[in-house]
């Protein structure tokens, strides 16, 4: 039987993994849609880039982990970890956004723009989680709250991480 969802650390990991499924494959279908469109294909290219979308803002900010006692490399992969991140929030919302365009305007280029947008989304995210994994395997960060901050989760100002002060 799995652990009590209190005995967890964070929540970040479990929520994490719907938005990188959710954009890699809103991603592809507006690929699949530009060669050959289908309105079932739009929709449900939609669906998974809206999804996907509000699972990348929930898991950089509602469910985001602070850290406290990292190493400056460690933090550096952090901030790069971030950045990916936030690039997949923003892209994943410029895709959905673009394909909901293309229901009342369905326009060539704009499918074209959208499916820039959302497979740079997924590829953001993919790079994102492979930055989560070094600091999960190499760095130690996360497993048992290994560095984490052992406050409630639930806060919107998610990317505030302090650097290591220098000491002389």
């Amino acid at each position: 039987m799995p652990a009590p969802l209190a005995d967890y650390p964070t929540y970040h990991p479990m929520v994490v993994h719907v938005p990188i499924m959710l954009l890699i494959l809103a991603g592809l279908l507006q690929l699949i849609a530009l060669v050959k469109p289908s309105r079932p294909v739009h929709v449900l290219t939609l669906l998974l880039a809206a999804g996907g979308t509000v699972g990348a803002y929930v898991a950089s900010t509602l469910v985001h982990p602070h850290t406290s006692g990292i190493s400056q490399a460690a933090q550096l992969v952090l901030e790069a970890h971030e950045m990916y991140a936030d690039y997949s929030l923003w892209l994943g919302g410029f895709g959905t956004l673009f394909k909901a365009i293309t229901f009342w305007q369905p326009l060539k280029w704009l499918e074209t723009v959208t499916a820039a947008a959302l497979v740079c989304a997924g590829i953001a995210v993919g790079l994102a989680g492979h930055q989560g994994g070094v600091l999960t395997y190499q760095y130690g960060i996360g497993p048992r709250g290994a560095y984490l901050e052992q406050h409630g989760e639930g806060h919107a100002n998610g990317h505030e991480h302090a650097h290591p002060k220098a000491t002389q």
